[in-house]
């Protein structure tokens, strides 16, 4: 009888330590709301959309900041379009009509940089006004995106050259520290990560984090689109023949932690910034329905 029982206690204590095991890797579930949804226009709370040589035009990037007020670049308006957290709509922000927006970013204190078609890059303070303006004087086109690191410094595209082949880092004062060769999506998750030609991911430090092959994709070649306050990298994966994308939340270390779908994103990666991930661990997509354009938001249980 004491047997039986020893045996039942043995059971007992493999079934708990396996319940813990697996709550632990149990992947976070992720819920979608849709934040806003406005008319395409120039009015107030409304984003200017058209078709241009047969490209969808429109917001050329947004942005999240810290407390969650998005931000969007209206490119055809000259303008930024500031929303709530609720997704409701504040105020715009009218930009000089010779300037082209190109890109936005936030760094720790909720000061924006904006990026420019010139290649300089505006700061201002969380109420909107302007700290400065960073003259790089690029000769070329900058190419997007743009990115504030948790270092204090700016990762941009090299203006002098149009394929993106080369990445500067300044510091907010514009004074140039290094450049590095391309590094894809090395601006996107803040200098962290990048993936390499061989389908490693790699740290700021060229040291291989792990294998895309660990990660067990069949769909595409992942993209990054970000990573959130505990480092934890974001990648997106286009479906083929299908109106959603992918999107995999991975540990530093490559473990998976969550596997989700976001609302396909009608915006072409070279030329528009239509997918964020915030500090907290949310995703955001901005897009175009026909008369109107919608801005989701993907967030953990």
């Amino acid at each position: 009888m004491c047997k039986k029982n020893l045996i039942c206690l043995r059971v007992s204590f493999v079934l708990i330590i396996l319940s813990f095991v697996n709550c632990f890797l149990l992947r976070e579930e992720y819920r979608e709301r849709l934040l806003v949804e406005g008319k395409i226009g120039s009015g107030p709370g409304e984003l200017s959309w058209k078709m241009i040589d047969l490209l969808p035009t429109g917001p050329i990037s947004f942005g999240v900041n810290r407390k969650g007020k998005m931000f969007v670049l209206d490119l055809l308006c000259n303008r930024i379009v500031n929303f709530d957290r609720e997704g409701k709509y504040v105020e715009s922000f009218p930009q000089d009509i010779n300037v082209y927006l190109m890109d936005i970013a936030f760094d720790k204190n909720n000061n924006m940089y904006v990026e420019y078609w010139s290649g300089d890059i505006a700061i201002y303070d969380k109420d909107m006004n302007l700290i400065r303006l960073l003259d790089l004087k690029g000769k070329g086109h900058p190419i997007t995106p743009m990115e504030v690191t948790n270092r204090k410094t700016i990762l941009l595209m090299d203006p002098d050259v149009r394929r993106g082949d080369k990445i500067i880092e300044v510091d907010t004062n514009g004074n140039f520290i290094k450049e590095k060769d391309n590094l894809i999506g090395y601006i996107i998750t803040k200098g962290e990560y990048y993936i390499g030609s061989d389908n490693s991911v790699y740290n700021a430090n060229g040291k291989p984090a792990f294998s895309i092959k660990k990660l067990k994709i069949k769909d595409g070649r992942p993209e990054i689109i970000g990573i959130d306050s505990l480092r934890n990298i974001y990648f997106k994966i286009g479906l083929k023949e299908s109106l959603e994308d992918r999107v995999l939340k991975v540990s530093p270390k490559g473990r998976r932690l969550a596997d989700f779908l976001i609302k396909y994103s009608s915006g072409h990666s070279d030329v528009c910034r239509t997918v964020r991930v915030s500090d907290a661990g949310h995703v955001y997509v901005l897009d175009d329905v026909g008369e109107k354009f919608q801005i989701w938001e993907y967030y953990p249980e």
